[in-house]
């Protein structure tokens, strides 16, 4: 940045894992120190290429607070057609697909049919099967009013034999209805239908594919705690804006965690499918008159950390500086520069 000092100057999207540990900015990972040592600490570097250089600022900072929310519990169950299933069912049975019976929102339970196929080839010999248990047990009754005519007449082995066939019938007719049911796809968990594959509402089936997924969670949100801001139980924020705006409470830590996650209760969103991760953010409290340059300007050397000053000869002095917070891309500088200077960017 070049330009004189600016006042009032909004930083966006804090990194808070830089924020909350000075220990662990990110200026470990913006070009390692080549230098053995910075004694002397001002003896002069000199550069033949000209050096990109960023100004330090010094003015006024809002930070942003800034992370991201998970739910908690997050698990899916896909479900998908394999090759082997694929091949039985629409090479031997024949099958299409009956109905698609979810779309991507709605909560199912466990047991509910998501898509249902039928089959042509099932359904005859399911036909097939009812028809002679009809024709069967006409049998029956007419031998049994032949019995009545004439005791004489025993038809007690034929009665046996027909019974006996239409047990067999009803036993297909079962194993028919448990193709069908295992054929179809049907939800294991209670949790909100995420994903549709497109080729079911086109009639087909893409084997090996993600055809439905569901998401299971427990419906609460979390985040690692921070020492940037301290949540307290009842507090509520706002994420997103609006028809996707969230609200949420901050609830009391499960008894017995210390310094664990805080947890955050969605609230008016009954029937809405909650989104698997979330954005919180929002202003905190101005800083005045800070000293700032880009973080990438400032090197770390064991557990030290240095700038380069460029001077007007092209010659860098060797500064060492106390690093602070970082906003945005920049890291506020808490001793060592003042403001003005001109700083050797990698």
């Amino acid at each position: 940045m070049k330009g004189k000092a600016m006042s009032g100057k909004r930083f966006k999207k804090l990194n808070i894992a830089a924020y909350a540990c000075v220990a662990a900015l990110t200026l470990t990972g913006c070009g390692a120190s080549s230098e053995e040592a910075l004694v002397p600490e001002n003896a002069p570097v000199y550069n033949a290429v000209v050096p990109k250089v960023t100004e330090v600022i010094r003015g006024d900072l809002t930070p942003q607070f800034s992370a991201s929310l998970h739910l908690l519990g997050f698990e899916q169950s896909r479900y998908q057609i394999s090759p082997g299933q694929y091949e039985e069912m629409f090479e031997v049975y024949k099958m299409k697909i009956d109905e698609v019976k979810v779309d991507v929102g709605k909560y199912v339970h466990k047991g509910d049919v998501l898509v249902s196929f039928h089959s042509e080839v099932l359904d005859q010999q399911i036909r097939d099967n009812e028809k002679k248990i009809e024709k069967d047990s006409l049998e029956i009754e007419h031998l049994k009013k032949l019995s009545g005519i004439d005791a004489s007449e025993d038809h007690k082995a034929e009665i046996d034999r027909l019974n006996r066939e239409i047990q067999v019938a009803k036993l297909y007719i079962s194993d028919i209805r448990d193709t069908y049911q295992k054929m179809n796809l049907i939800s294991e968990v209670d949790g909100y239908v995420s994903v549709v594959n497109e080729s079911l509402h086109e009639g087909y089936v893409i084997p090996a594919n993600d055809l439905v997924i569901v998401d299971q969670s427990q419906g609460i949100y979390f985040m690692d705690p921070s020492d940037l801001y301290t949540f307290k139980p009842g507090e509520t924020y706002t994420v997103g804006t609006g028809e996707t705006a969230t609200r949420l409470e901050v609830i009391e830590t499960p008894e017995g965690e210390k310094d664990g996650p805080v947890y955050f209760r969605p609230l008016d969103a009954e029937g809405r499918m909650p989104e698997n991760s979330l954005k919180l953010e929002f202003d905190l409290p101005e800083m005045k008159d800070v000293c700032h340059v880009n973080h990438l300007a400032i090197y770390r050397n064991g557990d030290k950390y240095f700038a380069y000053v460029v001077r007007e000869d092209d010659m860098r002095d060797v500064v060492e500086v106390i690093p602070g917070v970082t906003v945005g891309d920049d890291v506020v500088i808490k001793e060592g520069l003042s403001g003005g200077e001109k700083l050797e960017m990698p």
